[in-house]
């Protein structure tokens, strides 16, 4: 059996680990776009903060690879998937034969037009380095901004306020994840920020950098902004080019069932690019977080190996901002939820949002409020409505 892997993160390489323990004789390969072994995403804040050096931020190495029988590509990009003929086609001009396909290529980090140094970019170990390097470089000179209103903008935030960098943010919406926050909750992000000194301007549309080579500043709607180092958070993207060509059917990610499996017989997708049918929730969802794709990595292996494994996990995604714990748990979009509970407010310091469809919970976002985890989690696995539940919360 050959197994093909198209993507080197978490959900891959997991992926390949276990069909490795289920299958000592297949064979295995990986084409992974970077050049580094797996990884943590997760820890790459901690190295940036100095909390740990960077070797510890290595959850492989070169050499495990090989000693797993695992043929690892690194620095090559699918460009071409004949789902017929079953091989991918390479940007190095390979073709690479299958039998089954794990398309687990996570997302592109979404860019601005312009690029001068000292923009920013926050999902690779070369962009940690690169922020590093800015910060050596310009010392106490630093101007901090952030342009985003979600998870990378909480993570830039705290990068600044741990240097003690004064720090400027601009975002489109009118308040933090307006696809998912209610006004009020909006509301209490935005004050604690500005509480920290956080120079704060919301419906803020960038217009246009400046500086010749290197950034001096930013423009917005709302108005020009010194900047020498502008972290940017405005969400990922993925590249469904040579997918959709492939009559892959792709939505905001790559459509997949419930046991991960796509339209195209033997291929399969994990991770953050997979738009998967959620069974809890009953509907599609794409969630990006490390936990989820790592989850999804080992569930898929088994379906890809015969042994036909749905996927269900309630999955939880936990940040804070300035030393405001922020949680997000299951099905979280706004739009999709009929009703939406509110329990805390401004005035207390925290505030839960509890999303429920078809009369029972499906998702939750804790502000200040993380004892509410578990009420919620349960909930949403035993399908249980915000009625039978309230009681949990004080």
């Amino acid at each position: 059996m050959k197994y093909f892997i198209i993507g080197g993160g978490v959900a891959g390489t997991t992926a390949a680990e276990e069909l490795r323990k289920r299958d000592a004789s297949s064979e295995i390969t990986i084409l992974s776009e970077e050049h580094h072994p797996l990884y943590s995403r997760v820890l790459l804040p901690h190295y940036i903060k100095g909390k740990i050096p960077r070797e510890r931020v290595f959850l492989k190495r070169d050499t495990w690879y090989a000693q797993q029988n695992i043929e690892w590509i690194d620095g090559v990009l699918a460009t071409h998937l004949d789902g017929r003929n079953k091989f991918v086609g390479g940007s190095d001009g390979r073709e690479y034969s299958y039998d089954k396909l794990l398309i687990a290529t996570g997302g592109e980090t979404r860019s601005i037009e312009e690029d001068l140094r000292g923009v920013s970019y926050c999902r690779t170990l070369n962009d940690a380095d690169q922020f590093l390097q800015l910060l050596t470089e310009q010392g106490k000179t630093t101007r901090g901004a952030v342009y985003g209103g979600g998870f990378i903008a909480c993570e830039y935030i705290n990068f600044f306020a741990h240097f003690q960098i004064p720090i400027t943010l601009a975002h489109r919406g009118e308040h933090f994840w307006t696809r998912n926050l209610l006004p009020e909750t909006g509301k209490l992000i935005a004050k604690h920020l500005i509480k920290n000194n956080v120079d704060l301007h919301p419906n803020s549309i960038l217009e246009r950098l400046e500086g010749d080579k290197e950034l001096e500043g930013f423009v917005t709607s709302t108005g020009r902004y010194a900047a020498t180092i502008l972290g940017i958070g405005i969400g990922i993207e993925p590249d469904f080019s040579w997918i959709r060509e492939a009559g892959v059917e792709v939505g905001t990610g790559v459509k997949a069932n419930e046991f991960l499996e796509t339209n195209i017989p033997d291929v399969y997708t994990a991770g953050d690019i997979a738009e998967f049918d959620d069974p809890i929730t009953g509907r599609q969802l794409q969630i990006g977080n490390w936990m989820n794709a790592m989850t999804q990595g080992r569930i898929v292996a088994k379906s890809m190996s015969g042994e036909r494994t749905s996927f269900q996990i309630v999955s939880s995604y936990a940040t804070n901002v300035l030393g405001l714990e922020i949680i997000f748990v299951g099905d979280v979009e706004r739009a999709a939820a009929e009703e939406i509970q509110v329990i805390g407010s401004i005035e207390e310091g925290g505030i839960t949002q509890v999303f429920e469809r078809d009369g029972r919970v499906v998702g939750g976002v804790l502000i200040g409020r993380n004892t509410d985890r578990t009420p919620i989690t349960k909930a949403i696995q035993e399908r249980r409505s915000f009625r039978e539940i309230s009681s949990s919360f004080s």
